[in-house]
C-alpha cells in the first residue's frame, strides 16, 4: 500500500541524505544556554522487525543518519538513538517532544551511562491516553538534567508515512512555545466557531440553504483542524481513531462543500452533483479502513478531484448577475487549495512543518474561508434582488388576476372556514339572483345559505381537508327567490396571513344534471363505465342461482381480469387508466350485448352472467371477448398499448348455493388462466389437478398464517456424524416443523412450497433465526458446547436486504458467535440468484459464518457454479447417497463430488444416510460428515439430548 505515495517519496528522496554509520550515535551536548534544539538531524535511525526489543537493538551496529518515510512496513519498527550530554546542567528540567499526534505507537527509553534504564514511556495514539507521562496532544517525555549523560532510544510503529518533528526543550521554552501554539489554535478555533454560529443564526432568520451548509462546513473544518492538531484527542482522551476521524471529517467537509457549491451555482447538471457527493461518501467510507496510508492517499485524491471539479463548475455554471460571486468564491477556494495541498505535499515528502510555515498555511486557509463567506453574502444579496423583482412582477400578476376575477363567466367567491363571505364576483351575484356584490355580501351571512341542504357544505369541507381540494362536485343550491338548482363547485383551502380561506368557483349545471341518469341508475351502475356495479351484479347473480336451483335453468359465470392494466395505470397515471377502463368496457359491452349481464367487479375485473341458451354458448362468447381485447389498441400521448384478458369460466352445478361461492370458483379459474400464460379461457373443474393444487396452496397459506399468529411452528434438530476425524461438541442441523389445528406435526415439505410461492419464506426464516438464537441465548451451557449449527435459508431470503439486517441484528441481540453458525442454501436458488447469494455470503463470511450448499449434484451445472460460490461445505444430494452400495453410478457420482470438494478445500456432508453400512462406506471414501436416520433421527429442540 505504501507504493501509493511514490510521488511524495520522490520528493523525500530528493530532500534526504543517506549516510551509513557503524559507530555509536552522535552526542547532543546541551549547555545551560540551550533552550530549544531540533533533534531530527541528530538522531541515528534503524529499521528492524517489530518483534525486536530494546536489548536486541542495543547490540546492533547498522544505524543510519536518516530514513525514508516509505521504508517501514507493518511488520517493522523504526528505532532512533541519540545521546544527550548536559554541560553545566541547568536547574530546569528538559522535555523531549515528538510532534505528530497521529503516530500509532511511540515508545521512549532513557538509559544512563551504564546502559541502565532510567525510564520508559509507552505512548502513541493506540496506547492508553491516561498512561502518558503528560496528558497532552503530542508525545512529551521528561528528561532530567541530573544525569550528565542520557542515551535515548525511540521506537515508532505506524502504518502511515513516518513524518514527525523531534525537539528537546527546556521547561520554560516548551511552555512558552506551547502557549503560543495554543493561542494560535484558540484564535483559529474561535474564528471558525464565530463564523459557523453567525451563518447558522442567519440561516434561521433568512432560511438560506447556503448559509446552513456553510455553517456545517465551518464546523467540520474546525473539528478537522482540532483533530489533526491532537486537541480533540486531548479533550476526549480517545486517540486511537485520530486518522479515522480526520478522514470522516474530511468526507463530511467535502459533502457540505458540495452543498455550498450547488447552492451558489445554478444549472449544474445532475451528473456533476452526484460526482461531488460520491467523492464525499467515498472519503467517509475510507474512515472505516484500518490503513492510515490508504486513508491519506484516497482522502488527498478525493479532495484534489473535488477542488478541481468545484473550480471548473464555478467557472462554467453561473448566471451573469452572479459572476462576481463566483470569482470571489473561486479566489477563496484557491487560497484553501494552495494551503491544503502545500501541507499535504510537504507531509508526503517527509518534511515536518515548522511553526512558521504551519502558521502561514493556516492563515491562508482562514483567509480563503473568509473570502468564501463574503461570496455567500454577495450570493444572498443577488437572491434578495431577484426576490424583489419577482415581488414586483407578482403585484402586476395580482392586478391581472383581479381583472380576471371580476370578468369571469363563472361565479367566484372567497370565504373563511366558518362560512363568512369575504369577496364575490358579478357572475356569482347573477347566479344566485342578487343585483351586485354589496347586496350579496350584506344578505348572505354564511356560505351555507348557498346549499339546499346546509349539511352539504360541512361534507364538502371534510372532503377538502382529506384530499386538499374538491373538483366539480355537484350540489343542489338555492337562489335568493327560494328556487332550487344544481351547481358544480370546485374548492380548495389556501393559507394567507396565517389564516385559512376557502376559494371556490361555481357554475350552473341544472340542465345537464336533470338529463343525467336517475338515482336508481347511479345505485346499480358503475359511475366510470356505465355498466352494472358489483353489488347489482351479485344481486342478479343471486336471482340467477335461485332460478337455476328451482327451474333447472342453465347458468354460466365468466370472470375476467385485464392483464396489462397496471402497466398503463403506473406509467401513464390514473387518468389514462380510467380512460382505458371506459374504452375496454365499450368493447366488452359490444360483444356481450343482450346475451348476458356485464358488470365491473373491481379495478380491472369484469363479470358476465349468462343464463338459459346463452349459458351454453359461454365458451364461444369468452373467446370473442378474448379476440376483442386482443385487437383493441389503447393510445395515450402517442404511446400505443396492446392488451389481453384472462377469463375464468364456471358453469353452475347443483352443489353451488351462493354467489360468493360461484365468484370464488370463477376467480380461481381466472387465476389459473393467468398462471398458464394469460390471454386464455380456463374452465373450472373440481377434478383439475392444477385447480386442486391452487386451492390446496391457498389452504396452506391460511395454515401458515395461523401458525404465525398462534406460534405453532416448532424447531427440531438432527445430529451430524464426523467420519474422518473426531469432532468435539454438538454438531447438528436445525429443522422446522408445524403443528396443524388438530395438533399434528406437519413436515416442511408439505407447507414450504406454498410458502415459497406466496413469498412467506422470508417470514419463516426470520422466525427460525429469532427463536433458535433466543433458545441458544437461554441455554448458555449448550451454547458453550456447540461446535456448529446449520440453519437453512430460502433462496428468496438471499435477495431480501431487510432480512440480512434482521439476521445481523439477531447475532448482536443474542450475542451468538458468528463462527458457530453455518447457513445452508440450496444449489438451485443460489444459481438463480447468484449476485444476491454472493453478496449475502460475503457479508457474513467476513464476520466468521460458514456456508453450505445443499442438495449438491442435482443441478445441471453444479461443478461450473461451484467455482464461483465461496462455500465451506457441500451436502451431497441424498438421491446419490442412498444407492452407493448397489449402484456403481451413484458410487461414482459421490466419489466425483467428494474429489472436487477436496481439491477445493471444501467439507462434504452426505445426506440420507440410512444405514451403518452406507456410513462405513462413506467413511472409506473420505466423506467428512454423514447425516440421516442411520446417524440420528430429528428430535424436538425443546427436548434436546445428545445423539451421537
Amino acid at each position: 500500500m505504501k507504493s501509493l505515495y511514490s510521488i511524495g517519496f520522490v520528493l523525500c528522496f530528493l530532500c534526504a541524505f543517506w549516510h551509513p554509520k557503524n559507530i555509536a550515535s552522535e552526542q547532543v551536548i546541551i549547555s545551560k544556554h540551550d533552550t530549544h534544539i531540533n533533534l531530527l538531524g541528530k538522531i541515528d535511525w534503524l529499521i528492524e522487525a517489530k518483534s525486536l526489543q530494546l536489548s536486541d537493538i542495543q547490540n546492533l551496529q547498522d544505524w543510519q543518519s536518516s530514513f525514508m518515510p516509505n521504508q517501514i512496513n507493518q511488520e517493522q519498527s523504526l528505532w532512533g538513538k541519540f545521546k544527550i550530554v548536559f554541560d553545566n546542567p541547568a536547574e530546569e528540567q528538559y522535555f523531549l517532544t515528538i510532534g505528530n499526534p497521529q503516530l500509532d505507537y511511540v515508545d521512549v527509553f532513557l538509559l544512563d551511562e551504564k546502559d541502565r534504564i532510567l525510564g520508559s514511556y509507552l505512548m502513541g495514539s493506540n496506547q492508553d491516553y491516561s498512561k502518558r507521562a503528560f496528558k497532552y496532544r503530542t508525545f512529551i517525555t521528561p528528561i532530567s538534567a541530573e544525569q550528565q549523560t542520557v542515551t535515548v532510544f525511540i521506537r515508532i510503529n505506524d502504518d502511515g508515512p513516518l513524518v514527525f518533528p523531534v525537539n528537546l526543550d527546556r521547561q520554560s521554552s516548551l511552555v512558552e512555545r506551547e502557549q503560543f501554539l495554543l493561542a494560535i489554535i484558540g484564535f483559529i478555533s474561535g474564528g471558525l466557531t464565530l463564523l459557523a454560529c453567525y451563518f447558522l443564526i442567519t440561516y434561521i432568520f433568512m432560511r438560506s440553504p447556503v448559509r446552513f451548509w456553510f455553517a456545517l462546513s465551518s464546523a467540520a473544518f474546525l473539528l478537522l483542524f482540532l483533530n489533526t492538531k491532537g486537541v480533540l484527542g486531548q479533550i476526549t482522551g480517545i486517540t486511537a481513531y485520530i486518522s479515522n476521524l480526520s478522514c470522516a471529517l474530511l468526507g463530511l467537509l467535502l459533502l457540505t462543500s458540495a452543498k455550498v457549491t450547488f447552492a451558489i451555482l445554478e444549472r449544474v447538471p445532475t451528473v456533476w452533483r452526484y460526482a461531488l457527493y460520491s467523492f464525499g461518501f467515498i472519503t467517509l467510507g475510507m474512515a472505516f479502513s484500518s490503513d492510515s496510508a490508504l486513508q491519506i492517499t484516497f482522502s488527498t485524491l478525493m479532495a484534489a478531484i473535488s477542488g478541481t471539479l468545484i473550480g471548473l463548475l464555478g467557472f462554467f455554471y453561473h448566471k451573469p448577475d452572479k459572476k462576481t460571486v463566483n470569482l470571489v468564491g473561486l479566489l477563496g477556494l484557491a487560497f484553501i487549495t494552495i494551503s491544503g495541498f502545500g501541507q499535504v505535499s510537504l507531509f508526503l515528502s517527509g518534511m515536518p512543518l515548522t511553526q512558521q510555515i504551519s502558521l502561514i498555511f493556516t492563515v491562508l486557509i482562514m483567509l480563503g474561508i473568509m473570502i468564501i463567506a463574503l461570496a455567500i453574502e454577495a450570493h444572498d444579496r443577488v437572491l434578495t434582488y431577484r426576490h424583489n423583482m419577482q415581488q414586483q412582477l407578482a403585484i402586476k400578476d395580482l392586478q391581472h388576476f383581479y381583472d380576471l376575477f371580476r370578468n369571469s363567466a363563472e361565479g367566484l367567491y372567497t370565504s373563511n372556514l366558518d362560512g363568512q363571505l369575504i369577496s364575490v364576483n358579478p357572475a356569482m351575484c347573477s347566479l344566485f339572483g342578487y343585483l351586485d356584490e354589496t347586496e350579496m355580501l350584506r344578505e348572505i351571512y354564511n356560505a351555507a345559505q348557498f346549499y339546499s341542504n346546509p349539511q352539504d357544505r360541512a361534507v364538502m369541507l371534510g372532503e377538502i381537508h382529506k384530499s386538499g381540494k374538491v373538483i366539480s362536485k355537484e350540489i343542489k343550491g338555492v337562489r335568493k327567490d327560494g328556487s332550487e338548482f344544481w351547481f358544480s363547485i370546485s374548492c380548495q383551502i389556501k393559507r394567507e396571513d396565517d389564516k385559512e380561506y376557502l376559494f371556490g368557483s361555481i357554475s350552473d349545471v341544472t340542465e345537464r344534471k336533470l338529463s343525467n341518469i336517475s338515482l336508481e341508475y347511479l345505485a346499480t351502475h358503475d359511475s366510470l363505465t356505465g355498466v352494472y356495479n358489483r353489488s347489482e351484479f351479485e344481486r342478479r347473480l343471486q336471482s340467477g342461482l335461485h332460478k337455476a336451483q328451482n327451474h333447472k335453468n342453465d347458468l354460466t359465470l365468466l370472470y375476467m381480469d385485464l392483464d396489462q392494466f397496471k402497466v398503463v395505470n403506473d406509467t401513464c397515471g390514473h387518468k389514462a387508466g380510467d380512460l382505458l377502463i371506459k374504452q375496454i368496457t365499450q368493447k366488452l359491452d359490444a360483444v356481450v350485448m343482450e346475451k348476458g349481464i356485464l358488470a365491473r367487479l373491481g379495478g380491472a375485473e369484469f363479470g358476465v352472467l349468462l343464463e338459459g341458451d346463452n349459458a351454453q354458448m359461454a365458451y364461444l362468447l369468452a373467446n370473442k371477448l378474448l379476440n376483442a381485447v386482443q385487437e383493441f389498441r389503447f393510445i395515450w400521448e402517442n404511446r400505443i398499448f396492446t392488451l389481453s384478458i384472462s377469463i375464468g369460466q364456471v358453469p353452475w352445478q347443483p352443489n353451488i348455493n351462493s354467489p360468493e361461492q360461484l365468484l370464488s370458483m370463477a376467480d380461481s379459474a381466472c387465476y389459473l388462466a393467468k398462471e398458464r400464460g394469460r390471454n386464455q379461457v380456463h374452465t373450472y373443474a373440481a377434478q383439475d389437478k392444477h385447480m386442486q393444487r391452487y386451492e390446496c396452496e391457498i389452504s396452506w397459506v391460511s395454515h401458515i398464517n395461523y401458525a404465525f399468529e398462534n406460534d405453532s411452528f416448532e424447531l427440531y434438530y438432527q445430529h451430524y456424524q464426523a467420519l474422518s476425524k473426531r469432532v468435539e461438541g454438538h454438531h447438528y442441523e436445525i429443522l422446522l416443523r408445524m403443528r396443524d389445528q388438530e395438533g399434528n406435526i406437519v413436515r416442511p415439505v408439505t407447507f414450504l412450497p406454498a410458502a415459497e410461492r406466496y413469498n412467506l419464506t422470508g417470514n419463516i426464516d426470520r422466525w427460525v433465526v429469532e427463536n433458535y438464537f433466543c433458545w441458544l441465548a437461554n441455554n448458555p451451557q449448550h451454547n458453550a458446547e456447540l461446535m456448529r449449527v446449520s440453519i437453512n435459508l430460502s433462496g428468496h431470503s438471499l435477495a431480501d436486504k431487510e432480512l440480512k439486517l434482521f439476521v445481523l441484528s439477531a447475532f448482536e441481540k443474542y450475542k451468538i458467535p458468528y463462527t458457530k453458525v453455518c447457513f445452508e442454501i440450496t444449489e438451485g436458488m443460489a444459481i438463480l440468484k447468484m449476485d444476491e447469494t454472493l453478496e449475502f455470503i460475503n457479508t457474513f463470511h467476513k464476520l466468521g459464518c460458514l456456508f453450505a450448499l445443499d442438495n449438491f449434484g442435482n443441478g445441471f451445472s453444479s461443478y461450473n457454479y461451484l467455482k464461483n460460490l465461496p462455500v465451506d461445505q457441500i451436502k451431497i444430494d441424498g438421491s446419490f447417497v442412498k444407492g452407493i452400495l448397489v449402484d456403481p453410478i451413484d458410487m461414482a457420482m459421490v466419489n466425483s463430488i467428494k474429489d472436487v470438494a477436496k481439491a477445493m478445500g471444501i467439507e462434504t456432508v452426505a445426506e440420507f444416510v440410512e444405514s451403518t453400512e452406507i456410513m462405513v462406506e462413506l467413511g472409506k471414501m473420505g466423506v467428512d460428515f454423514a447425516q440421516g436416520y442411520g446417524v440420528a433421527k430429528p428430535h424436538a429442540l425443546a427436548d434436546f439430548t445428545q445423539h451421537r
